[in-house]
Formats: structure tokens, C-alpha cells, sequence
């Protein structure tokens, strides 16, 4: 895998990955392409605080998924720093931790979707995540950048743009196939890494998911 520490610049990408599909294994690396970058650095989710509920499965099962899901690339790394930070974490907190650890010569972008660009005013301490990393935003329909620029009251946000393809797959949906035993279904065999797919057989993840729990995420 990657060496963060060897970048000049390079791609800070979080979420829950429960489980890790396709869109998160490909759509990066368009930012990273876009940017000049020299390779993505995945920070699997503890407790997002922007979610009421916390990821399905637990958060080794999801590091070793997303191990499983990035085995073939050489150009990634993963933090488990927000997986061993107890308590509702901040992005700013994240970075401000990357950026210790990493000294100052990489150059960190942070990669997020539209969906979170445009709520990022309401972030905790918005300034100072741009001045660690500033952002790069992943857009695709129905989002339309200039409109969340205009919402935001700053044009830099259109410079922040990298278009990407619409993959229309979801860790919900993977993980609704999953509890319904649809093993043959499209939305799992071709959008999630085979190894992980072995893996969520092997550890029986995703089988009996509670009725109540908040599949609203679309990561």
C-alpha cells in the first residue's frame, strides 16, 4: 500500500464503508487524476456526527473489508485514527491529526461528496478544515455545483469541482440484497470486491439488520 508519508499531495476520502463498493474504490482516484495527487488516504468512519446512528457492522469487520477492497491498488492507505478515537469525532480533528503525523510537506485535499459540500457552513470549524485541507468535491446528478457555490455565498467552490460518472449503487442497497440472501444480485457481484463479498459470507454480516436502524446513508 501507499506511504502517506511519501506524497506531496494526496487525497483524504472518510466514511462509513459498510461495506465498501465499487463507487469508493473508483471514484477517488478521479479526484486524484484531477488534482494531481499521488494516491488516496481512506478514513474509515468511528461514529460520523452528522449521523444519529453509527455504522452496521463493527468497525474491525469494516477495516478488514476495506483492506480486502483497496488489495489491489498501490496508491492507497488507510488511517484507522477516527476508528480508534472514542466519541463522536470532527473532520477538523482528523486533519488536524494528519497533519501531525505527516508533517508539512504533503499537501492534503479533502474529498467529499455535494451532499456534504453543500452543508459545509454548517461544519464544525469550516475555516480551518479549508486552511488543513482544502476541499475537493466529487459532483454527479442531480447536484449542481455552481447552485451550492451560490448557496454557500463563495465561487471558489466551482474550482473545487471534480466531475465524476454516477455509479447508482449504495451500501444501503448492497446491504438490503445481503439480508435477503440475493447473492446473485447485480448490486452485489458487480459492485463489490469479490474478497469482500467472501467476507461478509464468512463473518455472516448485514443478515438481520433491525427494521429501526437509519438506512438513509447513501456512502
Amino acid at each position: 500500500m501507499l506511504d502517506p508519508r511519501s506524497c506531496k499531495r494526496l487525497i483524504v476520502y472518510g466514511g462509513s464503508f459498510d461495506p465498501p463498493h465499487r463507487g469508493h474504490v473508483e471514484l477517488p482516484f478521479q479526484a486524484v487524476q484531477a488534482a494531481g495527487a499521488d494516491g488516496v488516504l481512506y478514513v474509515p468512519a468511528g461514529h460520523p456526527p452528522h449521523k444519529i446512528s453509527g455504522p452496521v457492522a463493527e468497525a474491525h469487520h469494516r477495516l478488514q473489508m476495506l483492506r480486502l477492497a483497496l488489495s489491489d491498488r498501490h496508491d492507497a492507505a488507510i488511517s484507522t485514527y477516527e476508528l480508534e478515537t472514542p466519541g463522536k469525532g470532527y473532520t477538523v480533528d482528523t486533519l488536524e491529526h494528519l497533519r501531525r503525523e505527516l508533517g508539512d510537506s504533503v499537501e492534503l485535499r479533502l474529498l467529499i461528496g455535494a451532499d456534504m459540500a453543500a452543508m459545509f457552513d454548517q461544519w464544525h470549524r469550516p475555516d480551518r478544515v479549508v486552511e488543513l485541507a482544502e476541499p475537493l468535491v466529487m459532483v454527479r446528478r442531480p447536484y449542481n455545483l455552481s447552485e451550492i457555490a451560490a448557496k454557500l455565498g463563495d465561487e471558489r467552490w466551482v474550482s473545487r469541482i471534480v466531475p465524476v460518472p454516477a455509479i447508482d449503487i449504495s451500501s444501503t442497497q448492497i446491504r438490503q440484497a445481503i439480508s435477503q440472501d440475493r447473492w446473485d444480485d447485480p448490486a452485489l457481484t458487480g459492485n463489490v470486491h469479490p474478497r469482500v463479498l467472501a467476507y461478509i459470507r464468512d463473518h455472516n454480516l448485514y443478515r438481520r439488520l433491525n427494521p429501526s436502524f437509519d438506512l438513509s446513508d447513501s456512502q
